[in-house]
């Protein structure tokens, strides 16, 4: 208890003990205030702390979808992997439909391996011959039995073909037949579980269309490319006599894929891989297929009779240019300007001439020669067909019965004194021919002087050991056979003895007039 001594002197004193109870009146009157203010004034509701949730904090630089966009996402991944998905499964029906085409060839003299030679234990400096194996190109099965369609470019020389299909088994082929000009081939294989391709209509294709080349290029089997249809209707002029209607496609196309099938997105067949435009001999986008509906008539005639049976109507005729438009007092320079009939040919009897320009086939406008080949090649024999065409100015029209195409070489003008030659399969170096006498129209068409002897090459068959070597329209003047003198040939008569005597394997030289030059060819059996 605090109390104050008496005898001591106060510690406040005056105006300060005054100062002092103010200061004291007013901390009371405060306390009193807050009291007051906290009975008459409701308390603040306390603020609840941030609750926490299980999803994780996003930063903001991170774009989160919401709404339509999502969704728009989500279909479009979903759309491509619909597409992928059909691209798969149309590739997986096809692939085991292309094969890779083999060629068996005898290696070269100076390629073969050295062998020992049996007297002195040496290796001695001749080679013996051994097989090897190339890879040619592509093929398509086409029906459960083995049949198989390529290009007769890949196939035409070779003395053994081997198939390989998509599973790596291999088969030994037969060669059914071929067709040059649609540069068409056949093979046959017996094997079972074959996966035949479907044929596809390629008149219905449109440019711009997807499609898919499937081979072997370079060797590396069961290969695929995308492209598009680029153009059709093609005429490259990769022949003067072929059959061409191409489809161009920018779908890689190279060496190997030449025979293989070219798809549309369907998994049909609707070309055959052919050729390509190349400087570098690799796809520079340029690539042709022969279309489907060319390739299955030539591939149905074999396959039924060996060898494919066109149309034939009798003409040979060059393109119209403007010059040749100005000079025929024709409209444009669509059409096929005639420069030879053949002499009783539908075209003949039906009145055609030279210098006529033919511009519609049987209701189908014709652009240029190819086209007219093309329309005539497939039309059937007995077949009477309209054909409109200018002369002189003045549009006319004909009626034409188509005939059958006579074989190759049998269309001149001196086809009725012609009496042909095979040699047949004689088994030695002149297997294959066909030939016939010079006479006094051969002569003059090859420029020869009226004594000239010799027999004319009409053909040189498939197979034919001279198949390379020989060619239409050659004239053999003279036959060497190795260790003996030579032999003139005056007449067929005569080169039947010479190769009828003709027993062995050995190689024999041919001195022919080709043109305007003299070579020998050396064939070997």
């Amino acid at each position: 208890m605090l109390r104050l001594m008496e005898g001591h002197t106060p510690l406040i004193k005056g105006p300060w003990k005054r100062g002092g109870l103010l200061i004291l009146v007013a901390l009371l009157g405060a306390a009193l205030g807050l009291g007051i203010r906290e009975f008459l004034l409701p308390s603040p509701k306390p603020v609840p702390p941030p609750t926490t949730t299980s999803e994780p904090l996003i930063p903001r630089a991170i774009p989160v979808p919401h709404g339509p966009e999502s969704h728009a996402t989500a279909t479009a991944g979903g759309l491509l992997q619909e597409i992928n998905r059909e691209y798969v499964d149309v590739l997986s029906r096809i692939l085991p439909s292309v094969v890779n085409i083999f060629t068996a060839r005898p290696v070269s003299a100076d390629s073969g391996e050295a062998v020992p030679s049996a007297e002195s234990g040496t290796r001695n400096a001749r080679r013996a011959p051994i097989d090897e194996e190339t890879s040619l190109g592509s093929g398509v099965i086409l029906s459960p039995q083995g049949h198989i369609l390529t290009n007769a470019h890949l196939v035409k020389n070779a003395r053994e073909i081997r198939v390989q299909l998509f599973d790596g088994r291999r088969y030994q082929a037969k060669l059914i037949g071929l067709d040059e000009p649609a540069d068409i081939a056949v093979l046959k294989v017996e094997a079972k579980g074959l996966v035949p391709a479907l044929w596809g209509d390629s008149d219905r294709l449109e440019v711009g269309e997807q499609v898919f080349a499937v081979g072997n290029p370079f060797g590396l089997s069961g290969s695929v490319s995308r492209g598009i249809v680029s153009a059709k209707g093609r005429n490259p002029n990769l022949s003067s006599s072929g059959f061409e209607n191409y489809i161009q496609t920018d779908a890689a196309i190279n060496p190997g894929n030449s025979g293989g099938a070219l798809i549309n997105v369907e998994g049909l067949l609707v070309g055959i891989n052919t050729a390509i435009y190349s400087r570098s001999g690799g796809s520079n986008g340029i690539g042709f297929a022969i279309p489907s509906k060319l390739a299955r008539f030539a591939y149905e005639s074999l396959v039924a009779r060996g060898k494919v049976v066109r149309g034939f109507l009798g003409v040979e005729a060059q393109e119209v240019d403007e010059d040749m438009q100005q000079a025929f007092n024709l409209p444009d320079t669509s059409g096929a300007l005639v420069t030879r009939v053949e002499p009783n040919s539908p075209a003949a009897k039906a009145g055609i001439r030279r210098g006529d320009v033919i511009v519609r086939y049987h209701g189908m406008n014709v652009r240029d020669p190819a086209e007219l080949r093309l329309y005539v090649s497939e039309t059937s024999a007995s077949t009477e067909i309209p054909i409109i065409f200018y002369r002189d100015g003045r549009s006319l029209t004909v009626q034409a019965q188509i005939s059958e195409q006579p074989e190759q070489g049998s269309r001149t003008e001196e086809n009725s004194r012609w009496q042909v030659v095979r040699t047949g399969e004689l088994g030695n170096a002149f297997a294959g021919l066909q030939i016939v006498d010079l006479d006094d129209g051969l002569r003059a068409q090859l420029g020869l002087q009226s004594r000239a002897s010799g027999v004319y090459v009409v053909d040189v068959e498939e197979g034919s050991p001279s198949i390379d070597l020989l060619q239409p329209g050659d004239v053999i003047e003279e036959i060497r056979k190795v260790g003996k003198p030579s032999e003139k040939v005056r007449n067929t008569r005569e080169l039947l003895r010479i190769a009828a005597a003709e027993h062995g394997k050995e190689p024999v030289l041919f001195y022919i007039r080709r043109g305007g030059a003299q070579t020998f060819v050396l064939v070997r059996p």
